[in-house]
């Protein structure tokens, strides 16, 4: 990894469902070893228990979709988090980045803060200074995976001389209460 000889442990914000995490124990595990090796500092991101995604309009997709109980979605995935060994972050991401007012009001009453992307790299979208980068590591999006091996390629010089860094979701909020 670039950022190891610049930035160690690489901060990384991992959204988890715990579908994912039932399913993949292994990938798991080696994330975890990667934050006990000190390579990796991962803020946990609540994902939603199920994920569920149907073939219906984003109107009525992902959280949107009729009889979803926000209830089992949020709270039994943070339960799967901690019986895992993960403490779950303030951060949310909703699946597929799809929501309305009533949702994103209903997941602050969780005290949790949503957060989105404005660098879907499988979407074709470009980052920025400042920018949430979002790639799925999980199989789903190899083109995400591959466009951000692409993107460190193109900024290692900037990356080698600290202009180009990751930066932790929760330095910034930090900043907030100061």
């Amino acid at each position: 990894m670039k950022f190891k000889k610049i930035e160690q442990p690489a901060p990384l914000a991992v959204s988890v469902s715990g579908k994912w995490m039932l399913k993949h124990q292994d990938d798991l595990n080696w994330l975890k070893s990667l934050v006990a090796k000190k390579e990796l500092d991962i803020t946990w991101i609540n994902h939603t228990y199920n994920h569920e995604v149907n073939k219906l309009p984003l109107a009525e997709n992902f959280l949107l979709a009729p009889g979803t109980n926000l209830d089992v979605e949020v709270l039994e995935n943070e339960k799967l988090m901690l019986k895992n060994g993960l403490t779950p972050s303030v951060f949310f991401r909703f699946p597929g980045l799809v929501s309305d007012k009533t949702i994103v009001e209903k997941i602050e009453a969780y005290g949790l803060i949503p957060v989105g992307s404005d660098a879907w790299l499988a979407k074709g979208q470009q980052p920025n200074t400042g920018s949430i980068v979002l790639i799925h590591g999980n199989g789903n999006e190899e083109i995400g995976v591959k466009d951000f091996i692409q993107l460190l390629k193109t900024r290692l010089a900037d990356v080698k001389n600290k202009q180009w860094l990751l930066f932790d979701l929760r330095q910034g909020l930090e900043k907030e209460f100061e």
